[in-house]
């Protein structure tokens, strides 16, 4: 009977080396592609005035944390993102004001109102486009066998 050697080879520093190579590719074309879904809600919403809420919308990768973060330095996308009034969603039990309120637009136009309803751009954007990151993901790591 022959003997059969079975030698095996161990890449895996290799691998890991690339893949830290491609993570922040990775973390940056996610990054963009999240921001430019919020932006797009945010459109779709008709929440556009003089787009200075939207255009503030970006990402930020922190490669210490292996982690990207999309967000705004805009004051009021709290309002949009968890809404107001009556329609305030928040997860630490807070409430909107339960009455109506009275206010006067840039137009001198008087209007009254029990809230705004959110629309979630910021974390829509990231859950309902899991597909659009898990496809980023592939491509980038066919990268590697390059």
């Amino acid at each position: 009977m022959a003997d059969i050697k079975i030698r095996i080879e161990d890449h895996s520093g290799d691998v890991l080396r690339k893949l830290e190579q491609r993570k922040t590719a990775i973390l940056e074309s996610c990054g963009q592609t999240a921001a430019k879904h919020a932006k797009n809600i945010i459109t779709r919403f008709s929440r556009v005035d003089t787009g200075a809420m939207r255009n503030s919308i970006n990402h930020q990768v922190q490669e210490s944390e292996s982690a990207v973060y999309v967000g705004s330095n805009n004051e009021y996308i709290q309002f949009h993102e968890y809404g107001t009034g009556i329609y305030l969603e928040s997860d630490d039990g807070r409430q909107g004001r339960q009455t109506p309120w009275r206010y006067q637009d840039r137009d001198g136009n008087w209007h009254t109102t029990r809230g705004m309803k959110p629309i979630h751009m910021l974390k829509n954007s990231l859950d309902h486009f899991q597909s659009d990151y898990k496809k980023i993901i592939k491509e980038e790591l066919k990268k590697m066998e390059e």
